[in-house]
């Protein structure tokens, strides 16, 4: 009975563990708010901006017949202006894509290293200034437009700022070592999938509020309030959130001091002396004097007939009884590996930003070899991670486009799917995150499974879709899609040491940076091709590559079956 009631889900227990733990540093989770936010306020205007511009500039038509173009139930000479534009506008959006991830998939080679040396703050505010300057740009260009005429493309290079400053590969590496740093293993998946729920609730919210805006002060003034409270973000950042990096290693020095005890730390400050670099002819009147001179005189008179060996790995055998010496050599080797490790982080911290070195030594700590098959599941969750972000580029580039030709839906139409698909998901967060782990007691790995298998039904739901209701049991069907990335980033921050966080995160964000290059093209092809016969044929092909994460994640699962007693709290 009293193991039950230790057990229960009680509110005083959730009470402590939140608001005492998860809560701590609560500073970059308002700034991933107001950024995502900012983004799905403006970003369907945006697209619908470069459609009525491709439409008048481009092809010439009427503003009257275009502004058609986003009303429901339009006659069939509309719907065919729709579909001629639908493959040149692709191609734009297409560009967009791979010129936001042109110099974020170079910085990520550099990143991680950069974040563990430097800190997480100077690249969170380097990202976010491109983001607000991207979106000043964004709303000075469609304000133009309404008195000149402005051809589509500088709508698309409004992205060039924020591309050049790192983008998302540079702020999401920062902020989820930010997280990282401040959290420790009980605490990190709470916070992890806090910050999840805020960033569904910024897609709901900006979603929302997206048609409504747009309809009461335009496109120009919507972009521009996006990019206001994106300056404001930036803003807070500079004055208010502090440098996480030193916080974490004055946590890892209070802990390792208080696991390791007094006596052990004042043997850590025992003096290297010039014999210890010769281990195997230490002579008997070489080591330091540990004891007092009263002392060594009585170990002497109760053992003047016994033979002092000497604590070395030869000689094991020990007469002192407090074992002093022998403690002392065998930190011998910590010690020089310790030193070793330091030596590599100052040759690290004296290399120029683009340094060679930086490279190096990120492939160096995603390569090395890792006790308890710790690798492999790193590489196994950072594939999947990577095919999601891949069917993410990938859609992000033809979904608004496909639900126009498919359903004809309009600004408010797509904003309002829009919000329900971000509002699902985040429910499903929490349900699947506090009851299903809380009470059900199931693992990070096994919740990973269950997200990427929700992602596979979901998109199996859009791709067999052919009325407006089954877009939204799609949703409905992939309720727990969102408890993946927090999920997989838990695993692989609870078993990596803080020290190489950044660079494993790193590892990630140059796949992801690269994806755009083949996701984007890829989709836009499949979605060209099968246009005029089945537009929904790309969400096939994410249901296939949600698959291949979902076996992933399986292997991470037998792999921690296979080593229960080291993993039985680090992925619990």
């Amino acid at each position: 009975m009293v193991e039950k009631a230790s057990n229960a889900f009680t509110l005083e227990k959730l009470r402590n563990l939140q608001w005492q733990k998860v809560f701590h540093m609560f500073y970059i989770e308002p700034v991933v708010f107001m950024l995502l936010f900012s983004h799905t306020l403006s970003g369907t205007i945006q697209r619908n901006q470069v459609i009525y511009q491709t439409c008048t500039v481009i092809f010439h038509y009427n503003e009257s017949d275009c502004k058609q173009l986003d009303v429901k139930n339009a006659s069939a000479e509309i719907n065919a202006i729709e579909t001629e534009l639908q493959p040149y506008v692709a191609n734009l959006f297409l560009t967009r894509t791979l010129l936001e991830s042109i110099v974020p998939a170079f910085c990520g080679l550099f990143i991680g290293s950069w974040s563990d040396h430097y800190g997480r703050k100077p690249l969170l505010i380097v990202s976010m200034i491109g983001f607000s300057a991207s979106f000043l740009m964004m709303a000075a260009i469609c304000e133009l437009s309404s008195y000149y005429v402005v051809n589509p493309w500088w709508y698309i290079m409004a992205a060039v700022p924020h591309s050049l400053l790192g983008g998302n590969c540079v702020f999401s590496v920062a902020a989820f070592c930010f997280i990282s740093d401040i959290t420790d293993c009980k605490s990190r998946p709470y916070r992890m999938i806090f910050m999840e729920s805020l960033f569904f609730i910024g897609l709901t919210s900006g979603s929302l509020l997206s048609s409504f805006v747009y309809a009461a002060v335009g496109a120009a003034a919507t972009i521009g309030l996006s990019g206001c409270i994106v300056t404001f973000a930036t803003f807070f950042i500079i004055f208010f959130v502090p440098e996480s990096l030193h916080y974490r290693q004055a946590q890892d020095t209070t802990s390792a001091i208080a696991a390791n005890g007094e006596k052990d730390c004042k043997e850590k400050d025992v003096p290297i002396t010039a014999c210890d670099l010769q281990l195997d002819r230490v002579a008997i009147d070489c080591p330091p004097n540990f004891m007092a001179d009263e002392e060594l005189e009585k170990k002497k008179a109760n053992e003047k007939d016994k033979r002092m060996e000497l604590p070395t790995p030869a000689t094991p055998a020990m007469s002192f009884d407090e074992d002093l010496l022998a403690k002392y050599v065998e930190r011998l080797p910590q010690k020089a590996e310790e030193r070793k490790r330091k030596e590599e982080e100052e040759r690290v911290k004296k290399a120029g930003l683009f340094s060679m070195v930086h490279i190096k030594d990120m492939l160096s700590t995603c390569f090395k070899r890792r006790d308890h098959h710790a690798r492999a599941i790193i590489w196994l969750v950072t594939f999947a991670m990577f095919l999601s972000i891949f069917v993410f580029d990938g859609v992000m580039t033809v979904m608004y486009l496909f639900v126009r030709e498919k359903f004809h839906w309009t600004v408010r139409d797509y904003t309002f799917f829009e919000t329900v698909s971000h509002l699902v998901p985040m429910i499903g967060a929490l349900i699947g995150f506090l009851i299903l782990r809380k009470v059900f007691r199931l693992s990070v790995v096994t919740l990973a499974l269950l997200a990427f298998f929700s992602e596979i039904l979901n998109n199996l739901a859009k791709g067999f879709a052919t009325m407006p209701w089954h877009m939204y049991l799609s949703v409905t069907l992939g309720v727990f899609r969102s408890i993946s990335g927090p999920m997989c980033r838990t695993i692989v921050s609870n078993i990596v040491p803080p020290s190489d966080l950044g660079k494993i995160f790193s590892i990630k964000n140059v796949l992801q940076s690269f994806a755009p290059f083949v996701a984007a093209p890829l989709y836009t092809l499949i979605y060209k091709r099968s246009l005029t016969t089945y537009p929904g044929l790309f969400n096939f092909v994410s249901s296939f590559l949600y698959l291949l994460s979902f076996v992933f994640i399986g292997y991470v699962l037998r792999i921690k079956y296979r080593h229960k007693q080291h993993y039985a709290k680090v992925l619990k």
